[in-house]
């Protein structure tokens, strides 16, 4: 059997928000090209389990390793959140007129182009190919605040995936989904998958929605995580 990479290892986690604990001595490992559904009730902690994973809560206990890298200095943290993609569980649509390409473009911000430097050629064809590759060609041109909620969660997840990441986190994908586009989520995850091979960890409520796209699942439950 071949060696396949972690891109997440998580060893003795343990963390929350000034002294109420929220994590406790959590290990967890997601290897290359993994699918992974983080199961629990709302308050669990899952969506502290990613604010360690990307670096934006540094644990009392324990190691975090991205990619194999440690996260112990602000210079390794940012260079982890350069490899993530996420896609957080709140959204607001906003009150202003954006078109879907420029929204999808946003994604690129900190990775190519900030400040004064404008997008490349480069950050606008990758604009388009991740279009593409989640069906949202057609609505390129459409402003966002017309879209459906399943439209919006795709462009919320290519703004995600045109950064080029190495892992991708989705935040309770299904929370806004009407029932046509939750049954169409899998389809969509394993499109990206097969497209891309990449690392993807889900946390969800719904398990039996994402049963077919993830290679397992991990229960989180008063702080301590548990297989399935």
């Amino acid at each position: 059997m071949g060696f396949s990479p972690k891109v997440v290892e998580l060893s003795g986690i343990s963390a929350g928000y000034e002294r109420q604990e929220v994590l406790n001595n959590i290990d967890f490992a997601l290897t290359e090209g993994e699918c992974c559904a983080i199961l629990g009730d709302n308050g669990a902690g899952k969506t502290t389990l990613f604010k360690v994973i990307m670096g934006l809560l540094i644990p009392w206990q324990g190691s975090v390793k991205i990619l194999g890298r440690g996260l112990d200095s602000a210079g390794s943290r940012i260079w982890a959140r350069r490899q993530i993609g996420y896609v957080p569980q709140a959204r607001s649509d906003g009150r202003l007129p954006i078109q879907v390409q420029d929204a999808v473009l946003l994604g690129r911000w900190g990775t190519s182009f900030a400040g004064l430097r404008r997008p490349s050629q480069l950050d606008r064809q990758l604009a388009v190919e991740t279009l593409e590759l989640l069906g949202l060609g057609p609505l390129a041109l459409c402003d966002c605040r017309e879209l459906s909620g399943g439209q919006k969660q795709r462009v919320a997840i290519a703004r995600a995936l045109v950064r080029k990441p190495r892992l991708l986190l989705l935040d309770e994908p299904t929370t806004y989904l009407d029932v046509a586009a939750r049954d169409n989520l899998p389809e969509l995850l394993s499109t990206i998958r097969r497209e891309l091979g990449l690392s993807i960890l889900v946390i969800s409520h719904d398990a039996q929605s994402l049963q077919e796209v993830t290679d397992r699942a991990v229960l989180l439950r008063d702080g301590s995580l548990y297989s399935i």
